[in-house]
């Protein structure tokens, strides 16, 4: 993939200042662990996927998506490699993260995709501030309480008014820190 499309994603990622519009002090971090990656370290680790993963149709989860760094890249990406549109890359992408803030600047940072409040550790767990929507979605997409039937379900896409991924459609999961 050339220079340019590189430079453009890191541009289009860097149109949001780094780790802005969020208020982090130490007990905040220590409490949930928040890390943010610097753009270099995104666009260093996406030159070392396989640009298929990121086709279009491929779903990209950043279940602890901050502030959306990642997935901002890949968004660009699927537009600037694929040709995408806009809408059809956001349609492939999905975040949640356990803060209200971040899931709310990283929507906005996207201008849409399926971002929500919620903990994909325990997605039945109802955090506060997060919408009933958003915990319906959390239940549809990664299910209820761990049990033998539980572990055995993959997420339910089409239960969030999303279409059906077809047979051997692979999703990318990344937290990077």
């Amino acid at each position: 993939m050339s220079k340019d499309i590189w430079r453009l994603i890191a541009e289009k990622v860097d149109e949001h200042e780094f780790m802005a519009g969020v208020r982090r002090d130490q007990i905040r971090i220590s409490t949930t662990a928040e890390v943010f990656t610097p753009t270099e370290l995104v666009i260093e680790i996406l030159r070392y996927v396989d640009p298929g993963i990121l086709a279009p149709g491929k779903t990209v989860l950043d279940p602890a998506c901050g502030d959306g760094q990642f997935l901002v890249a890949a968004k660009w990406f699927k537009i600037l490699h694929f040709g995408m549109t806009e809408d059809s890359a956001l349609r492939d992408i999905y975040g949640v993260d356990i803060m209200r803030d971040n899931v709310d600047l990283c929507r906005r940072r996207l201008g849409g995709g399926t971002i929500l409040m919620g903990n994909t550790l325990r997605p039945s767990e109802r955090l506060p501030l997060q919408t009933a929507q958003e915990h319906e979605q959390m239940m549809a997409l990664f299910g209820g309480p761990i049990d033998k039937e539980s572990r055995k379900r993959k997420p339910r896409l089409s239960k969030v008014g999303v279409g059906v991924r077809a047979p051997g459609s692979e999703t990318v999961s990344a937290t990077l820190f």
